[in-house]
């Protein structure tokens, strides 16, 4: 009961803050601290003089917003957007503004909003934040820090506002604002917003205009060096287009005459017409290296830091493999089994990143759903990449039997704990260097120090 009035009153305040922030500038915000100081000292007016300052405080602060009440301006707003953003690294996009009233306004504020979800008590109770261990104990017993952090992630990035000088009547200006994205997945913009500021600039009064786009976020990549699994290269049906077109589509070796059964899309015309027989094209079998990507969605009672984590991985993975010159599968459960292939000519890296940018954990933990899955496409795959999110009992059954089937296995388990101590019983001892626990906040640090180990 006292933790769910505390969550209540977290969100007045910070409601309050916010409002705070966004209408007053620092100097308003120096004056409204001294007004409320001078309103605590100044409750006997026999003893002290403070509520003369109280009150000529509170005269300028009431002139300053009576003297923005009324702000007539008309604008209209364009976003231009980039493709996508990633999570952590800074961005830039342009908003058109077009002033559609005859009068100039002068030192104006454009502020861009992102939709904001407030979580519920629910979601405040289960959420984890990586940033609780450098916190001191009050924050990380009453919680008011990891709210805050709570609902930044919940909207998605942090924009700083736009300063206007000046814009003309009826003219076309564009402003250059910075977004900072704090998760993956699509952000929603709900409004842009222009604010006026007072004469004495202390506050700022906005006007709040309907103007939604999204922009896609993908994960946060880290630098991952080439992963050479000893696997050897298996007969892909279909060569190297394998799904980029429809049926079969091997490379053409010669010609030779029809057989029953040919395709029709196989027959040469110009050789049919010259000769008076249907004669066909003969394709040769392709075989090349083909990985899968393997990512565990099955978060269960693991903290949601370790699946971001996961996802992180997995994405910095698939642009370093993408890179050679090999087919790479992303399989992976959600409700059901997605496997989607890139490399080769088939889909780009960008297309497996706009993947693992929406992917989302399962709600019921299969293990053995994924097992099955990589035993059924083990025949044409050279190697597994398995990124698991705990080293538990299934997944060590797992891994056991697919190393016992004789396919190659590189193995990260994305931990809290830096302690390698629990991971001691791994399935790996051909390749020790095939099994790496990765430390979830850390990553950076856990493959230097695994690379090094490795050298």
């Amino acid at each position: 009961m006292i933790k769910k009035l505390l969550f209540h009153n977290f969100l007045i305040v910070y409601r309050a803050s916010q409002w705070i922030r966004r209408h007053f500038t620092h100097t308003g915000m120096l004056i409204l601290a001294g007004l409320v100081v001078s309103a605590i000292f100044g409750l006997n007016i026999r003893q002290t003089l403070s509520y003369q300052i109280f009150t000529l405080l509170l005269g300028i602060l009431l002139m300053s917003c009576i003297s923005v009440l009324v702000f007539r301006g008309k604008f209209r707003f364009k976003r231009v957007l980039p493709e996508y953003g990633t999570v952590g690294q800074k961005l830039e996009y342009r908003i058109l503004l077009e002033n559609l009233s005859p009068k100039e306004f002068n030192n104006l504020t454009l502020l861009d909003e992102l939709a904001t979800d407030l979580p519920s008590f629910e979601h405040f109770l289960k959420a984890r934040d990586i940033q609780d261990k450098r916190r001191n104990f009050f924050d990380r017993i009453v919680g008011y820090p990891r709210l805050v952090s709570l609902i930044r992630k919940t909207r998605g990035g942090l924009i700083q506002p736009g300063k206007l000088e000046t814009i003309s009547g009826k003219d076309k200006i564009q402003q250059r604002i910075t977004l900072i994205p704090v998760r993956r997945g699509y952000l929603r913009f709900a409004t842009t917003a222009i604010g006026k500021c007072d004469p004495f600039g202390l506050f700022r009064r906005f006007k709040k205009y309907n103007h939604q786009d999204s922009l896609l976020v993908l994960p946060r990549l880290y630098e991952f060096p080439p992963i050479n699994l000893a696997g050897r290269r298996k007969y892909q049906h279909g060569g190297v287009n394998l799904a980029s077109s429809v049926g079969d589509s091997e490379e053409f070796i010669s010609l030779r005459d029809y057989r029953p059964g040919d395709p029709m899309r196989s027959i040469h015309w110009r050789s049919y017409a010259k000769k008076g027989a249907p004669v066909v094209r003969e394709y040769q079998d392709e075989y090349f290296s083909r990985l899968g990507l393997v990512l565990d969605t099955f978060a269960g009672g693991y903290t949601e830091i370790v699946f971001e984590e996961a996802v992180s991985v997995a994405a910095s993975i698939a642009v370093s493999s993408l890179q050679q010159d090999s087919l790479l599968d992303l399989m992976f459960i959600n409700n059901q089994v997605y496997r989607f292939t890139a490399g080769r000519g088939l889909a780009g890296v960008n297309n497996m990143l706009e993947i693992l940018a929406c992917v989302e954990s399962a709600r019921e933990e299969n293990i053995n759903e994924l097992e099955t899955l990589l035993l059924q496409h083990m025949n044409d795959s050279s190697g597994f990449i398995c990124i698991l999110l705990a080293w538990d009992k299934k997944r060590q059954n797992m891994i056991e039997r697919l190393r016992s089937a004789g396919i190659p296995l590189m193995v990260y388990v994305i931990s809290m704990s830096a302690d390698s101590d629990g991971f001691s019983n791994m399935t790996l001892p051909d390749h020790p260097e095939y099994f790496q626990v990765l430390q979830a906040g850390d990553i950076e640090h856990s493959l230097q120090e695994t690379h090094g180990r490795n050298r």
